[in-house]
């Protein structure tokens, strides 16, 4: 495809001047004619050496994107002609994505090879795309821009924004400084850690005496226990349509979804066995529970192109395959959203099920827009109307979630901005308190 370019503009207006001189002459119109095709020849012949230009293009992206944060795409330019070259690239990023700038204004010398960069911030996770290259490149004479595409497509992994990190980490690192000053043992059966023997101090428990120990010394031994560090957790996520629903920028899926990596970091950093689960309907993603910090690679794998289904949470499913997978006493995190009464309830069911042997633990993240709707000042009719229904979901969800903690499941109710950093928090304290 030709383009003229400003200076071919400039020149096409010559012939109409030539006319206008010679005030309509037929010399005049016909030496206006010859010019006009003289330049129009001028400008196919022009199109075809930018055609022929020896050009080459390369673009290198990183290895992969992130979410609401600018990364740099760079193009490389090897100019092998003689000639300077003057192009424009104009680059699909991938959907949703924005380009700063859009358009690269290209002054490549002659015999050279720069590099010339744009910034891309993408606005969604998961797998997608840069597409083909749309260019531009000027004819020698400067009439004709010849518009090229050149196969470009090159598919990239764009990761979630952990944008919590920072805080999760600083709430991880308050709580390890809570359980430096906590006592090493504990008695709880079957989760009891021997880590040493010493001297019978009158503070100890009776159970705590090593009645052989002390036979063969002639002396009150006591024995020394520590909490076990490996433990199993698995973190059950709900991507059902419960979670599609907004909370400022991003959705609940989403700030379920940085909870769930931040937390499987922590659990492998604290030496814990981690699992994961993602379900809606189905279950969508198993993985059994590990040691190997390449779990969380697997994690991050398993989670950064899901997104939530417009379908209802098939806790059943979830919660009775999680319990026959695991059948040592495991920590069971399930981050999901109880706005949904009828759904929650089966949870609920089920939830009773899990606490006989497990630990469960029930992250949800605050309806911020029923709790503003509750404490509206009514000003009409319809501000009342929204204010008892308001008023009247969230005392159901209030019951709900008071039913669970008296049916011995662990409730975390948090805002979707804190609701890492608190799940993270709870998990250590639980640690700490050795429930596990």
């Amino acid at each position: 495809m030709l383009i003229p370019t400003r200076r071919m503009m400039w020149l096409a207006a010559i012939p109409l001047v030539a006319i206008l001189a010679g005030r309509g002459a037929p010399a005049a119109i016909v030496a206006a004619w010859t010019l006009m095709g003289l330049l129009l020849a001028a400008l196919v012949v022009d199109g075809l050496l930018a055609r022929r230009l020896p050009v080459r293009l390369h673009r290198q992206a990183p290895d992969q994107l992130h979410v609401d944060q600018a990364d740099r795409v760079e193009w490389t330019v090897e100019n092998r002609g003689l000639a300077p070259v003057r192009l424009i690239l104009s680059d699909r990023a991938p959907e949703g994505a924005l380009a700063i700038p859009s358009v690269l204004q290209v002054d490549a010398p002659p015999r050279s090879r720069t590099t010339y960069s744009y910034e891309v911030v993408p606005t969604r996770r998961g797998l997608t795309a840069f597409g083909d290259l749309n260019y531009r490149i000027r004819g020698p004479l400067g009439l004709a821009w010849s518009q090229k595409r050149l196969p470009a497509l090159h598919q990239i992994r764009c990761m979630p924004h952990l944008a919590n990190a920072r805080t999760a980490e600083l709430a991880e690192r308050r709580a390890l400084l809570r359980q430096a000053g906590s006592h090493r043992f504990r008695w709880r059966g079957a989760g009891t850690s021997f880590e040493s023997l010493r001297e019978y101090s009158t503070q100890d428990d009776i159970r705590w005496v090593d009645w052989k120990a002390t036979a063969r010394l002639s002396r009150p031994i006591s024995r020394n226990f520590e909490i076990e560090r490996h433990q199993q957790v698995v973190v059950l996520v709900d991507a059902s349509r419960a979670l599609t629903t907004y909370c400022g920028r991003r959705t609940k899926f989403d700030a379920m979804l940085e909870a769930a990596i931040l937390l499987a970091r922590t659990t492998l950093s604290q030496g814990d066995d981690l699992g994961l689960m993602v379900f809606a309907d189905q279950v969508d993603l198993y993985l059994h529970p590990r040691r190997e910090r390449a779990q969380l690679n697997a994690v991050i794998e398993g989670l950064y192109a899901k997104e939530p289904r417009l379908v209802e949470p098939n806790y059943e499913l979830a919660l009775t395959l999680a319990a026959k997978r695991n059948t040592r006493r495991t920590l069971f995190i399930l981050l999901t959203d109880v706005t949904v009464i009828e759904a929650a309830r089966r949870m609920l069911l089920y939830s009773r099920m899990l606490t006989q042997r497990h630990l469960f633990l029930v992250v949800t993240i605050a309806d911020e827009t029923l709790e503003e709707n509750e404490l509206r000042e009514p000003r009409s009719a319809e501000d009342l109307y929204r204010v008892g229904v308001a008023a009247g979901l969230m005392q159901e969800r209030t019951v709900l979630l008071e039913e669970l903690r008296r049916s011995g499941v662990e409730v975390l109710d948090s805002r979707a901005d804190q609701v890492a950093a608190r799940a993270i928090e709870r998990y250590l304290d639980l640690k700490r308190r050795n429930r596990l």
